[in-house]
């Protein structure tokens, strides 16, 4: 009798057809279960929240929201709602939000992704609960390059030189400076009466124009 090892005499346990279906509903119910925990985890520690935009421009799914720029969630999704867009997304629980709290479009550079930041930090008062909705009028978006550039040339196009006006508004107020003191108090009421001529609305927009510009500088 030969004392080598005969690969070939092996024989393969046989496996019965009720062991197969057993163990493949034994590898799915595992897998069922690892995604019910999964589901079931994320949501007992992510609050998801639902925010309204005027436009959501460069905004996708999967992109960050953050507070004080420290990622504390992702968008779940992003779809139209009538005349503004819904945004979805979740955040970690464990960081409070204030019940109030807003919701921004950022833009931190020109070639980074944007995202959501909630604001301003929590410090103390009533705390967002799972399921809030933050409305439209408690949300901000960037002011985008066309925009941008529309209202300057239109602010130009308003401080430029007009039939009525040939010097534009401007003009007499800048040759005023040069006079002697007693027409100082000419200047300053015409300046305060183009100021006041201004609408609101074109103030805040020019605020929020710098304020873009200067994020832009290297």
């Amino acid at each position: 009798m030969s004392t080598i090892f005969n690969i070939r005499n092996l024989k393969m346990p046989s496996v019965t057809r009720a062991s197969v279906i057993i163990g493949t509903l034994i590898v799915i119910l595992a897998l069922v279960a690892a995604l019910v925990g999964h589901s079931l985890y994320k949501r007992l520690t992510n609050n998801t929240v639902v925010a309204y935009f005027p436009e959501t421009l460069a905004l996708y799914a999967g992109d960050k929201v953050t507070i004080m720029g420290v990622k504390v969630g992702a968008i779940d999704k992003i779809e139209p709602a009538g005349d503004k867009m819904k945004v979805t997304f979740h955040y970690d629980n464990s960081y409070k939000v204030p019940a109030n709290a807003t919701a921004s479009i950022l833009n931190p550079s020109l070639v980074a992704s944007r995202n959501i930041q909630l604001s301003p930090p929590f410090t103390g008062g009533p705390v967002m609960e799972n399921n809030a909705v933050i409305p439209i009028d408690r949300t901000q978006v960037p002011v985008e390059y066309d925009q941008l550039r529309d209202s300057i040339n239109r602010i130009l196009t308003d401080l430029g030189p007009t039939p009525e006006q040939p010097k534009g508004p401007f003009g007499d107020i800048i040759e005023s400076a040069a006079k002697p003191p007693d027409k100082v108090g000419k200047l300053i009421d015409g300046a305060r009466k183009w100021l006041n001529d201004m609408p609101t609305d074109d103030i805040a927009r020019l605020a929020d124009q710098v304020k873009e510009l200067k994020k832009l500088r290297p």
